[in-house]
């Protein structure tokens, strides 16, 4: 099983969206998948008890954040059932936080681009290097710019990439852009996959140029997610074969 954390410990990073991306892209795909929802908010979870209710398909389980204690031996056990275990980690240096980054193939770090995400991302590598040496262990990180304009590169974001390239902090090729479909990934508690039909079914009755225009958007998340998917997957992929 492939352990994936995703840690900031500023709120708002798209951390949470981040992981439910990539699990969804990756149940898609045909993966088994796992989300352990450690961050005290328990979005994700909310999102799939939402769903249960409703009577809707999870396409993969969510668990509840256990005892700290407990938590290294639930994502032993999660090996039964998943080939992918995704994590979202809450924001402090919790106790919790580090149990689950021992088990870590892969830290997927989000941040915006702006030189104050920069230094909470910085102290998320600081996190998973001390975690690391506790371990003895290398435990493999990178960084994932989000909430980016579609359209271009902002001077903020240049200036942090060419930080990171200085000191040699890996970074996704892909970067997840602010759009409204990932939006609604949690306030309608849909999946990204859905929202094609939503969107047509919403726009019935509309012009043709205005409902275009819309799926557009959504195709262009689904594009995105799926791109940023598959940078994840080659990263963690070739860390397990090093």
């Amino acid at each position: 099983m492939y352990v994936i954390t995703f840690a900031n410990p500023k709120g708002g990073s798209g951390k949470t969206t981040s992981a439910m991306l990539l699990a969804e892209q990756i149940a898609l795909s045909g993966g088994r998948v796992s989300i352990l929802d450690l961050d005290p908010n328990a979005n994700i979870l909310a999102w799939s008890e939402g769903r249960q209710a409703a009577g809707r398909d999870v396409p993969f389980a969510v668990h509840a954040r256990p005892q700290a204690e407990d938590t290294v031996e639930l994502i032993d056990q999660l090996a039964d059932e998943a080939d992918y275990l995704i994590i979202d980690l809450e924001g402090s240096k919790d106790q919790v936080v580090t149990f689950a980054l021992s088990r870590t193939d892969l830290c997927v770090i989000p941040l915006d681009g702006s030189p104050m995400e920069a230094r909470q991302a910085a102290a998320a590598v600081r996190l998973v290097q001390t975690t690391s040496s506790m371990i003895r262990a290398p435990i493999a990180y990178s960084l994932l710019f989000t909430r980016t304009n579609a359209a271009f590169q902002t001077t903020d974001e240049r200036d942090v990439r060419q930080e990171m390239e200085i000191n040699n902090i890996p970074t996704l090729p892909i970067r997840i852009a602010k759009r409204a479909p990932y939006t609604r990934i949690f306030r309608d508690g849909v999946l990204l996959a859905e929202l094609p039909d939503i969107v047509t079914n919403e726009h019935q009755g509309k012009t043709a140029s205005v409902t275009d225009k819309a799926l557009k958007q959504v195709a262009g998340a689904i594009e995105n997610a799926r791109d940023y998917a598959q940078a994840v997957i080659h990263a963690l992929t070739k860390e397990r074969a090093a």
